[in-house]
């Protein structure tokens, strides 16, 4: 029987003296209880609603109910909780984390033993406090998480990821810089929040100022040694995320108890109202079952199974909104990487084949840096568009790529594992950036994105130490697309494209140039792709809880989403906006990004969030601007903070960073 439960707030304090605000969601029965850590900085601790079921994350009461302590806390210096914050993942944030684990299991209601459950930056955090080693933290479910902060969420491919600065940093900045919420702090409120405003600072100063691979990013993340993890791990993600790569490797990466699961979904917990593209299931007895295991000792057989589950992706036509659900089908398998894949490669011709032999000739082909390429490939990773967004029509972007395409394919053809294309390339530019695409061509001419990735060539050989091209010296590049799983079926044509820019994605590289594909003979530029066939002995087929589609009503409005080539200015520009509402708070974020086809080196990203918050005679709106703009030189950011209170100017302050543009 599921037992009541108890909500309470308390603050705990650290080694400095700062006291974080924490919630405990916990059974209000006798006993010791084994506790489930989650934290962010996302303002979402508040006084408990009448029914609990809608607390976030979704699983806190139903874990409370089943025999756990649920602790959340704010990141210190951001919502309730004391100190200050100036950058994301700060050394002093992930002390209080390890200190946070200990804490919980010393209370007189834990039994000693610690789990942590989380979703984006809820989830990277569990692999900075793994990486600790605390005794008490026995297992983790990791859901939708980098492994290398640097490659896999700021600069992916070496290049200034877009989205830092046209959604998150502008963000950050309007919720760092908001009061605490007077209804959970009490009258210490304007005490936190006059802290809060001396010493709090623009997490995107970190994100321009660290441009290359180093100890900033390093510290931050998994990748620096995977060998740390010694707790059992749970790896959560969804194909239409950002972060099944990153899930995946480190699943393959990691020496302990561990076990993954990939499904449909995007940024969402499968079991949300609004989780799209289905199909949804509900992941919370798979939680409880992992925390019982590890933290209970109830033998029930979860590290029996098959450890990897995968949702096999089917065609759809694409949408710029995501679609309910998605075809496909649910498969386990014994291992990650599949062991029965088999390498297969495809080599790019002059003549626009995608053959399974290279020719014996060498041949090459070019074209023309094009910042504004992109036009079709949508944001897809995500961010605060969701569910829109997504990648349209590719063949938007045909005539700025050079494009290599399969015959029919006689049968189905499932690509599930690492694509990675190898290229031999040169430019008339010491920067060059390229960008694969692997393409489903449905028989009237439907082109489908299915995975892609992007790289600096000047990163070729390391992201720490840049080296410029030598201009029409030939270099070999490897370029990793996500990963994937996927079935091209019969009749479909398998097409690559090859392009110098994915303006929504990745910043654009500032020199203009001819940059070069070489084919054939000596200079067998391919990519090579996992194809699984069926197995010969299947695994079990999973066991889920279905859930029914989204509920379209629950689905998050139409936002502003305009994406525009002026041809008489030579631009392209993305322009994204949206209103969202959190009971009384209210949030506004908009953003124009503009990248210049004759000038590479200029572009300019202008955002604003404006924040509001109201409680019982009081309105603060908190209205964060940002500039973020590159030249030939370097690239610049400005912030400035204006708060009213009350509709009375309250505080404002200005910030300016520039930074030398490093081979990019």
């Amino acid at each position: 029987m599921d037992n009541p439960i108890r909500i309470e707030f308390v603050r705990v304090a650290m080694r400095d003296g700062v006291e974080l605000l924490a919630k405990i969601t916990r059974p209000d029965v006798a006993g010791r209880f084994p506790g489930i850590m989650e934290y962010n900085p996302y303002r979402r601790l508040r006084k408990p609603l009448p029914d609990s079921h809608d607390e976030y994350p979704p699983a806190v009461p139903y874990l409370a109910e089943r025999g756990y302590a649920v602790v959340q806390f704010d990141v210190r210096g951001t919502a309730n909780s004391g100190g200050f914050t100036t950058q994301i993942y700060s050394p002093e944030e992930r002390q209080d984390a390890f200190e946070m684990v200990e804490w919980i299991a010393a209370q007189p209601w834990c039994s000693g033993d610690v789990g942590m459950i989380g979703k984006s930056y809820s989830a990277v955090v569990q692999w900075q406090v793994a990486v600790q080693d605390p005794p008490a933290l026995k297992a983790i479910i990791v859901r939708s998480a980098n492994d290398d902060v640097y490659t896999e969420w700021v600069y992916p491919g070496g290049c200034l990821r877009p989205y830092m600065f046209d959604t998150y940093s502008p963000l950050m900045n309007a919720y760092n810089l908001a009061p605490p919420d007077p209804d959970v702090v009490g009258d210490e409120w304007e005490s936190l929040w006059a802290e809060h405003l001396e010493k709090n600072g623009p997490w995107g100063i970190g994100y321009l100022s660290n441009p290359l691979q180093g100890p900033y990013w390093h510290d931050q993340s998994l990748a620096a040694d995977y060998r740390r993890v010694r707790c059992a791990v749970y790896v959560i993600g969804g194909w239409s995320d950002c972060y099944a790569t990153a899930l995946l490797r480190a699943y393959a990466q990691l020496d302990c108890p561990k076990k993954a699961l990939v499904g449909p979904w995007s940024h969402y917990y499968a079991e949300e109202a609004h989780a799209v593209p289905g199909p949804r299931i509900d992941t919370r007895p798979l939680y409880q079952r992992w925390f019982d295991f590890w933290l209970k000792g109830i033998d029930n057989g979860v590290m029996d199974e098959p450890p990897v589950t995968l949702f096999v992706r089917d065609f759809q036509p694409p949408a710029v909104r995501m679609p309910l659900t998605e075809p496909g089908r649910w498969r386990n398998e014994h291992e990650w990487p599949i062991a029965r894949s088999q390498a297969t490669e495809f080599f790019p011709s002059v003549d626009g084949q995608l053959a399974e032999q290279p020719s014996p000739d060498p041949g090459h082909l070019s074209l023309e840096h094009r910042p504004g390429s992109g036009l079709s490939s949508g944001i897809h990773w995500g961010g605060g568009i969701l569910p829109w967004g997504m990648p349209v029509d590719q063949r938007l972007d045909d005539a700025h790529s050079l494009l290599f395409a399969t015959s029919p394919l006689a049968g189905d053809l499932e690509i599930t594992g690492d694509p990675v294309a190898v290229l031999f390339v040169s430019s008339t530019a010491e920067v060059a950036y390229f960008r694969v695409r692997l393409i489903d061509v449905a028989p009237d001419g439907t082109s489908k994105l299915v995975r892609y990735g992007g790289l600096n060539a000047t990163h070729r050989d390391s992201h720490s130490d840049p080296r410029p091209l030598v201009p029409g010296t030939v270099y070999e590049i490897n370029v990793p697309l996500k990963t994937v799983s996927y079935v091209f079926p019969a009749g479909h044509r398998l097409l690559v494209a090859i392009s110098t820019a994915d303006f929504q994605n990745a910043w654009p590289t500032g020199k203009s140039g001819t940059h070069t594909i070489h084919l054939g003979g000596e200079t067998p530029s391919k990519i090579t792709l996992p194809v699984v066939p069926d197995p010969s002995a299947p695994a079990p087929a999973p066991e889920f809880v279905e859930l029914p589609p989204a509920d379209p009503e629950a689905l998050m409005a139409p936002p502003v989403y305009e994406v525009i080539e002026d041809q008489a200015a030579g631009t392209a520009r993305v322009r994204l906006g949206i209103d969202s509402q959190d009971g009384n708070d209210t949030l506004s974020l908009q953003s124009t990004f503009t990248v210049s086809n004759r000038e590479p080196a200029n572009a300019v990203l202008d955002a604003r969030a404006v924040y509001t918050v109201r409680r019982d005679g009081l309105e603060v709106v908190v209205r964060a601007d940002e500039s973020t703009t590159s030249d030939s030189e370097c690239f610049r950011h400005e912030v400035s903070v204006e708060i009213t209170r009350d509709g009375e100017p309250a505080w404002e302050k200005n910030w300016t960073v520039s930074v030398p543009r490093q081979w990019s």
